[in-house]
């Protein structure tokens, strides 16, 4: 393994581990800035406990292999031995299965208290089976089958331990993921490891992007350096650079959306993926160019952005499912009111399949904008021509048009509304 990959692992689930422990990463504080003030050596590799069955449940990768090639005598045990790798996976098995059993309501509450513990405890009780089981399957190529089962076990609780605050296993998922891509860079479990890397960069981000963006690219760089080691991993890595493309996006990291995008059209040119991604590319150039949009109206008729030259234009992506556009629905009627239909334009772009639907929804809501809607039942939903123009799959998205047809804002944030539109209205 390249030593810019095993810095990126280690640089990252360093952030997270410092960050849980700063308090479940909820410091508003740069993870780097943290790692300076909080601890330094947050990223070297925690020394193994002196206990045996401790140290199995936080040993990484690397320790199981080196106790198979110093000639361990279980490696070589039948599959009809209570601790053979069969035997230690289906226990790993019956462990997850198992309900905490409770005889009634006081001892029900009393389990929901303890529930957290008794799950950390399991988990750890997998990791100590799992390392056990890849010990004994690692370097038998027929038993490959039992050491990818044990490798799945033995990441995914490693990435529910790090999600609950456990940087120990934060730092041993990145010793996981490097032995493993050490070993077989295209095998399934290197793919395996890598990719519960990503997931746990994305489920921080997801969790703690909000406050501290740094997290958001965190993600971002994970999920292009896992395209970049596993280029035959398509789906995996372009789903992955997407999602993180997006929350980049969501923060205001615009460039770094860009870089995830753009490695989707680079690697994947032929895919799925790619033409999507043209339409988000297509929007992401949006910002002071004349905006070409037009499409049928639920009426029947047509229309388009330029029929409102003079007037600047909101333009409203929505569906009448989405609790955040009915959130903001009276602020957007305010800045109708406010500014006269003389002025500003409301033009929504519906994404609703159903018609009827729509139909409930303008009249229960007074909404009087004009919608583009498509007659054909193929047109509609995240299938809308204007929406997947513009790589648009999710709702409420406010865009602001000025009185030249270019465009001020995409997005626009509907707290932003009325300060950007009174700056338009006055540019002109």
């Amino acid at each position: 393994m390249s030593g810019r990959f095993t810095f990126r692992f280690q640089t990252f689930l360093g952030m997270i581990a410092l960050g849980f422990l700063c308090g479940c990463g909820g410091s508003d504080a740069p993870p780097a800035d943290q790692a300076a003030a909080t601890n330094p050596a947050a990223n070297a590799p925690a020394a193994a406990p002196a206990d045996g069955a401790q140290a199995r449940q936080t040993a990484s990768l690397d320790n199981a292999g080196s106790d198979m090639t110093a000639g361990s005598e279980t490696a070589t045990e039948p599959a009809s031995e209570p601790d053979s790798p069969e035997a230690l996976l289906r226990e790993i098995t019956v462990l997850k299965a198992r309900p905490i059993e409770v005889a009634n309501a006081e001892q029900a509450a009393a389990a929901a208290n303890e529930a957290p513990a008794i799950e950390r405890e399991r988990l750890h009780q997998i990791i100590t089976l799992a390392t056990e089981a890849i010990a004994k399957t690692h370097s038998d190529p027929g038993k490959e089958q039992l050491f990818n089962n044990a490798v799945h076990y033995l990441t995914d609780s490693r990435v529910q331990l790090a999600l609950a605050g456990d940087a120990e296993q934060a730092q041993s998922l990145a010793d996981d993921a490097e032995a493993l891509f050490q070993r077989d860079s295209t095998s399934f479990a290197a793919v395996q490891s890598g990719y519960k890397v990503v997931e746990l960069a994305q489920k921080t981000a997801e969790r703690f992007g909000g406050r501290n963006v740094e997290w958001v690219q965190a993600y971002s760089q994970q999920a292009r350096l896992f395209a970049e080691k596993f280029p035959q991993e398509e789906g995996r890595a372009a789903v992955a650079l997407i999602s993180a493309g997006r929350l980049c996006e969501n923060v205001g990291l615009i460039d770094e959306a860009r870089r995830c995008y753009g490695t989707v059209q680079d690697r994947y040119p032929e895919s799925p993926f790619s033409e999507q991604i043209a339409g988000i590319q297509r929007r992401l150039n949006l910002p002071g160019e004349v905006l070409e949009l037009g499409g049928t109206t639920i009426d029947g008729g047509f229309i388009s952005v330029k029929d409102f030259r003079g007037r600047a234009v909101l333009i409203v992506f929505w569906a009448s499912n989405s609790a955040q556009f009915a959130s903001d629905l009276p602020h957007l009627q305010q800045l109708e009111a406010k500014y006269g239909t003389d002025r500003l334009t409301v033009l929504g772009v519906n994404m609703d399949t159903d018609e009827t639907a729509v139909d409930s929804f303008l009249e229960k809501t007074g909404i009087g904008w004009r919608q583009i809607f498509f007659a054909s039942p193929e047109q509609r939903g995240t299938r809308n021509p204007v929406a997947m123009y513009y790589g648009i799959n999710q709702v409420p998205v406010y865009w602001l048009v000025d009185t030249e047809g270019v465009v001020v804002a995409s997005p626009l944030s509907i707290d932003q509304a009325d300060a950007e539109i009174a700056e338009a209205l006055e540019a002109n």
